[in-house]
C-alpha cells in the first residue's frame, strides 16, 4: 500500500492503522499474513482496531487477528502511544 510517508514494508503503526482505514482487500491480505507470521503485530492490529473503531473494519480486523492468534481473544491490548 502505497500513501504518502506510510511503508508497509515493516508495518509501522501508521501503516496499519491506514490499512484499516483506507486500505483494499489487497493491502488486508498482505497485512494479515505479515500479522499470521507475527504474533506482535496482530497484537498491533488488535490494539489499533480497539482504539481507533473504523466502522466494520474494526471488529473485522480484531476478530481475524484473534482467528490467527487466538491466544489473543479476552486480552486487554493497550495501543502503543
Amino acid at each position: 500500500m502505497k500513501h504518502r510517508h506510510i511503508s508497509t514494508a515493516d508495518w509501522m503503526l501508521d501503516a496499519i492503522d491506514s490499512a484499516l482505514e483506507r486500505g483494499d482487500l489487497s493491502d488486508w491480505r498482505k497485512l494479515f499474513a505479515a500479522a499470521k507470521a507475527d504474533k506482535q503485530l496482530a497484537q498491533s492490529i488488535i490494539a489499533i482496531a480497539e482504539k481507533r473503531q473504523h466502522g466494520g473494519a474494526s471488529v473485522l480486523a480484531r476478530q481475524l487477528a484473534i482467528r490467527l492468534w487466538p491466544e489473543l481473544a479476552g486480552t486487554d491490548l493497550v495501543f502503543p502511544e
